[in-house]
């Protein structure tokens, strides 16, 4: 099992750093990033309509030939809409996109967005019939759109490729693993009880909770912010954060990586 994150909202230097401390991670960029002397392990892509119906594939063969060089081992794919995928034209795209990357040796991974549901790619992956092209499973878009995320991942497990380590609150707010509602360690649970060979990906979403928690826990009216307050003093707590220091993204970086090592035993 790998750990896989594309240290989305880090800084540079937060990058390299947590890349020193963490060699379990395999670490990838946005197909838009520049990258002076990377060598990324995966690829993040969007997909858009045009690319489907006239069955373009420009923005792809130039990602490889750019990273001809690289370690890059998978390609992940995210579609612009929905309705991608009831195009004609789509199973074609993605059978002629997986034999491409196949010659290269390269994995295809399928990241749905939050208002693209699972049962939808269940139907897909049954009919597609391809080897090397897996899902990504994020519990927390299970959990927004009202899943059970135990029942879709059991009903997926077979094409789930990754699991996303993302957990969230009541109000779909991010939350460090296991302390929210995507049933997470429940999820961890079965996936080791069943031998899970797929991967891990570590991305948390905080840089826009944490720098409304700051505001807030800053504002002049600190009283009518009571429960803001209060969250952001438990999210320290639980990081072992200083009270008088502020908590950074590479603060919950950090934290879920040494989770997530812990509970797969990884090193």
């Amino acid at each position: 099992m790998n750990i896989y994150s594309l240290g989305k909202d880090l800084t540079p230097t937060q990058k390299k750093d947590l890349k020193d401390h963490y060699p379990i991670v395999k670490w990838g960029h946005f197909s838009y990033e520049t990258t002076h002397n990377e060598h990324p392990c995966f690829l993040e892509v969007e997909i858009h309509l045009s690319m489907v119906e006239s069955l373009n594939f420009e923005v792809i063969d130039l990602l490889m030939k750019q990273h001809v060089k690289s370690n890059l081992e998978i390609l992940i794919i995210r579609l612009q809409t929905i309705d991608i995928i009831s195009h004609p034209q789509f199973l074609k795209y993605m059978q002629t996109l997986q034999k491409k990357l196949n010659k290269q040796k390269i994995t295809l991974w399928i990241y749905p967005k939050m208002n693209q549901p699972y049962p939808l790619f269940l139907k897909l992956f049954k009919v597609m019939k391809v080897s090397h092209v897996l899902l990504v499973f994020d519990p927390t878009y299970v959990k927004v759109n009202k899943g059970s995320v135990i029942s879709q991942f059991k009903a997926l497990s077979r094409y789930i490729g990754c699991v996303v380590a993302h957990d969230i609150t009541t109000k779909n707010e991010p939350e460090l693993i296991g302390y929210g509602q995507a049933e997470l360690i429940k999820l961890f649970k079965l996936m080791i009880k069943n031998n899970f060979k797929g991967n891990i990906m570590c991305q948390p979403d905080y840089l826009k909770y944490l720098e409304s928690l700051r505001k807030k826990s800053q504002g002049v009216f600190k009283f009518i912010r009571q429960k803001d307050m209060k969250s952001y003093q438990i999210l320290k707590e639980r990081l072992k954060i200083d009270e008088k220091k502020d908590v950074e993204l590479i603060d919950i970086y950090q934290n879920q990586l040494d989770v997530l090592s812990i509970i797969f035993n990884l090193s």
